[in-house]
């Protein structure tokens, strides 16, 4: 079964961690240092701590990036094709990362063209969590 690396609204405890299911949760991990962090659609209205409409970006710069708080769930490919794929908004897309252990994993990356997207970089909060509460 597929490993998905969690850093947004589907973690535990927040308002999308039903589109895990009984997945059971591997690790509260990192990634390695290599990626750029962005609250992506973040504009001026803001509720329950975020932007309307806003969500977590990663974006793989090699160097230069931050080690990035997430979860790792074990997923059943339906799962993660039929239920939290679909729920992931436009300007994400499925891809491979690296943990801090060196591992790897699935998780949900800023699509090649986001520069198109209004972003706000959070790289030195490297927190989702953080983020809705600063």
């Amino acid at each position: 079964m597929p490993l998905m690396f969690l850093n947004g609204t589907a973690m535990s405890g927040m308002a999308d961690h039903h589109l895990v299911g009984d997945a059971p949760l591997v690790a509260k991990t990192r990634t390695a240092p290599r990626y750029r962090f962005w609250a992506v659609n973040a504009g001026d209205a803001r509720s329950a701590g975020a932007p309307l409409g806003a969500y977590p970006g990663l974006e793989d710069v090699g160097s230069g990036g931050a080690a990035v708080l997430g979860e790792v769930y074990d997923l059943s490919w339906r799962q993660l094709r039929e239920v939290l794929l679909p729920g992931e908004p436009p300007g994400l897309e499925l891809g491979a990362i690296e943990l801090a252990d060196g591992t790897g994993s699935l998780a949900m990356v800023l699509r090649r063209e986001h520069t198109a997207l209004p972003c706000t970089d959070i790289t030195d909060l490297a927190s989702w969590r953080d983020y809705l509460h600063s």
